[in-house]
């Protein structure tokens, strides 16, 4: 089943990120889940991002092309390698596509931060499970 749309992302994410100390079997439970919902959101902005970064270079070459093509026609000589690169820099759609792939980048380096922070909260709820574990035994022993 998917999961909707949380209304509140920031705190949705904190949500999932966050331990309760007092309920550390659902949070055992949980986490598989989340790591999975969340994976599957990066692989989506990942997705997004290789698809503004493919298209970001596919501009960049047909611009080189049509903007040698006229500075050909328009200069007295050969257009030099940087000319050509200055004008393509400059132009608002390369500017336009360039910003949208940041933007894509932005997002995948921050969800991935995220993601980071839920295998932290793993390896936490294991460490918390050892040492709960470890509790019960120095316990028991103390009642025999």
């Amino acid at each position: 089943m998917a999961r909707k749309e949380p209304e509140d992302l920031e705190a949705y994410m904190e949500e999932c990120t966050r331990i309760e100390p007092l309920a550390l079997e659902e949070e055992y439970i949980r986490l598989p889940s989340d790591t999975a919902y969340w994976a599957a959101r990066y692989a989506a902005v990942l997705g997004r991002y290789l698809e503004r970064r493919a298209v970001t270079k596919q501009m960049a070459s047909e611009l080189k092309r049509t903007i040698r093509d006229r500075l050909t026609v328009e200069l007295p000589k050969k257009p030099t390698v940087s000319e050509v690169e200055v004008e393509v820099q400059t132009d608002p759609a390369y500017i336009a596509a360039v910003a949208e792939e940041d933007a894509a980048e932005v997002e995948k380096v921050w969800l991935g931060g995220f993601l980071e922070a839920l295998r932290a909260k793993r390896e936490m709820l294991v460490s918390l499970g050892a040492h709960i574990r470890m509790e019960r035994e120095m316990n028991m022993r103390e009642r025999l």
